[in-house]
């Protein structure tokens, strides 16, 4: 030592009095005092080891954690936004459906004309057999309905999930009997899908809380108020379907129409947007036809111009259409 550090080592004795005891017997045994120098020396060698193995390794988890924080954020960088696919449409109050005003009968989207659109495109269509599709549901549909048969169509290169189809009153449809069970909901007139002059004979058999319900059949007779231009039935019906499956792109697709030709054309462009998040895309040319219109009646002209060429380069059954309208 020092003779700073000696010094300061006497002092620190004096109020310590087992290491003064310590001191005295170093000093009395010379023998003690070697003992001591050997244990030093192989203390502090295995310490120094200790502490260069420490260090290593402190130096290789910090270089870990900085390479795995750098990784986390640059994924976070790249990574794509996710798409949030929770489908949720707010039902329109019937008292609000009723004050809207229809539109003029010379831009009206005419169910004729849209049934025409069908046949038109289905003419052009390859048809591929499904040679054991799933068989439908237990759910029968009991009334009269054009099918095209147990057939899937050959999907085209931009689309993803092509699902069953088939025609009720003469309107293209998705057949979710191959895709979901029937469900059991509570009794109200207008879900049942019967007709109103068997209503009160219905209830008046059945008398639980709850009853089966026909999609199809109440789809059918949905789609019949639809036909006959009565725009607000029709979408009062198609809400109560979306109550019940929220994805249903048969009431998204058909309700916008039914909101177009009653002059609400936010709403209309709201719901062809949200057949986006849905699981088929059966109705994919259809949907951008029709918001290509909504867009040409709210004028939103960049809108418009992007979907139109978006239309036109997809060179689908709508691409003559698209280019022969302008805002």
């Amino acid at each position: 030592m020092s003779s700073r550090e000696k010094q300061a080592f006497e002092q620190e004795s004096l109020k310590d009095p087992f290491l003064s005891d310590a001191l005295d017997g170093f000093q009395e045994n010379a023998t003690a005092s070697n003992a001591m120098k050997k244990l030093d020396k192989r203390y502090y060698k295995g310490r120094y080891r200790l502490l260069k193995t420490s260090g290593t390794l402190i130096i290789l988890i910090t270089a870990l954690l900085i390479y795995r924080n750098t990784q986390v954020e640059s994924e976070k960088t790249n990574a794509k936004p996710k798409v949030d696919r929770t489908i949720h449409v707010a039902p329109i109050p019937k008292e609000k459906i009723h004050s809207f005003i229809e539109i003029p009968k010379e831009k009206e989207l005419l169910p004729k004309k849209i049934q025409e659109e069908f046949k038109k495109k289905d003419k052009g269509t390859v048809f591929q057999m499904n040679e054991n599709p799933a068989f439908p549901s237990e759910e029968l549909v009991q009334l009269p309905l054009r099918s095209i048969g147990k057939m899937e169509r050959n999907p085209q290169r931009n689309r993803t999930s092509f699902a069953m189809e088939t025609y009720i009153q003469d309107l293209k449809v998705l057949d979710y009997r191959y895709y979901r069970k029937k469900v059991k909901q509570e009794r109200t007139e207008e879900l049942t899908g019967t007709p109103a002059t068997h209503e009160a004979q219905v209830i008046g058999q059945n008398q639980k809380d709850f009853l089966e319900v026909s999609y199809m059949n109440f789809l059918s007779s949905t789609l019949h108020d639809f036909n006959r231009g009565e725009y607000k039935a029709a979408l009062i019906g198609f809400d109560q379907i979306l109550s019940t499956y929220p994805d249903d792109v048969n009431a998204l697709f058909y309700s916008s129409l039914c909101l177009y030709n009653l002059k609400q054309f936010n709403l209309c462009e709201q719901r062809l947007k949200v057949i986006d998040l849905a699981k088929f895309d059966n109705f994919d040319e259809e949907q951008h036809w029709y918001l290509l219109l909504c867009y040409k009646s709210l004028g939103k002209s960049q809108e418009f111009t992007e979907l139109k060429q978006e239309i036109i380069q997809l060179n689908g059954f709508y691409a003559s259409k698209a280019a022969g309208i302008n805002l």
